[in-house]
């Protein structure tokens, strides 16, 4: 079996809203790196620009061996979660 931890505090998406995405991927990366996910330094739009830039530079190194699929893609460098660091922002 498995233990269940509640944790109490967590940031929650707005009521109404449909972006529950940004919420669910970033809580998953907390769990899996065992990080705590503060309420205060939870921003959704800084999270949504730190997953695109990771999605484009994989997506260039990719394109730049020429793979046409995953398998064949460099390997992805082992990284560090820092999900609630984002240090500059560039309008591509």
């Amino acid at each position: 079996m498995f233990d269940v931890l509640f944790q109490e505090s967590l940031p929650q998406q707005p009521s109404g809203s449909l972006d529950c995405g940004v919420y669910m991927v970033t809580y998953a990366e907390c769990l899996s790196y065992g990080h705590k996910i503060l309420a205060n330094e939870f921003d959704p739009n800084a999270l949504r620009t730190r997953y695109v830039a990771l999605l484009w530079n994989y997506g260039t190194r990719k394109q730049d061996v020429n793979a046409h699929s995953n398998v064949e893609a460099p390997l992805r460098p082992p990284r560090q979660s820092r999900i609630t660091s984002v240090t500059e922002v560039f309008d591509v």
